[in-house]
């Protein structure tokens, strides 16, 4: 499919890098790490309550429906039950699901990926023949309305708006700027280049501003009222 996401092709779940500093398990993770392994079915409940809203929001981020989001919610458990004896120590266990959990819904994305993409170029900026911007997404008039707008809106709009991009884009931004890869370690889940992902991250960043002025402008318009 052309332009569409690319991740690595795996049926046992990757431990993905954290973008924060490696964290070690406390007490209660060292406990019930233990117990899993230990094959404990109790404890299997336990870790579903405890991490199970987290996976089921983060899937619901990387997938359009609550139906696959929910599948992919399985998938995570299901491979954690199977790779728990391999899981290093090196994060917190929730920092672990959450990458298992991330790898699972890209794998879905590119499974249902047979479709063309859609192009976003009439987001992006339009350059005149000398190389001047002749329309902008990110004036200072755009960012003088994020600025009066409620910080809850603002987080709410963004993360709306983000569903509306091709997948390709939709899962940079996801990974890049709402989970807190860096740019590398983005490349990597991605499987392309730190060339091609940083690309692919300011044509994301550029065509996100285009879909939200307008919407700032009707928020900040209703605020004005």
């Amino acid at each position: 499919m052309a332009g569409a996401t690319r991740v690595i092709s795996r049926t046992e779940p990757r431990t993905l890098t954290d973008a924060s500093e490696p964290a070690y398990l406390d007490s209660n993770d060292k406990e019930l790490l233990e117990c899993l392994r230990a094959r404990d079915d109790g404890c299997y409940e336990i870790l579903v309550r405890r991490f199970g809203p987290q996976v089921l929001a983060t899937a619901k981020r990387y997938m359009r429906s609550d139906a696959d989001a929910a599948d992919c919610f399985q998938d995570t458990f299901l491979a954690v039950f199977e790779s728990i004896d391999r899981f290093e120590q090196r994060s917190t266990i929730g920092t672990w699901l959450r990458g298992i959990t991330i790898n699972q819904c890209l794998m879905r994305i590119r499974a249902q990926g047979r479709r063309q993409e859609d192009s976003i170029e009439h987001l992006l900026p339009v350059f005149d023949v000398k190389g001047d911007r002749v329309s902008s997404c990110t004036s200072s008039r755009s960012c003088e309305i994020g600025e009066s707008i409620d910080t809850a809106q603002m987080k709410l709009l963004v993360r709306e708006t983000i569903l509306e991009l091709p997948d390709n884009f939709r899962v940079m931004l996801l990974l890049r700027d709402i989970d807190g890869y860096s740019t590398k370690e983005t490349a990597t889940i991605l499987g392309i280049s730190v060339a091609a992902a940083k690309t692919r991250l300011h044509r994301a960043r550029t065509a996100l501003g285009s879909l939200l002025k307008p919407e700032m402008e009707r928020l900040k318009y209703h605020a004005d009222v």
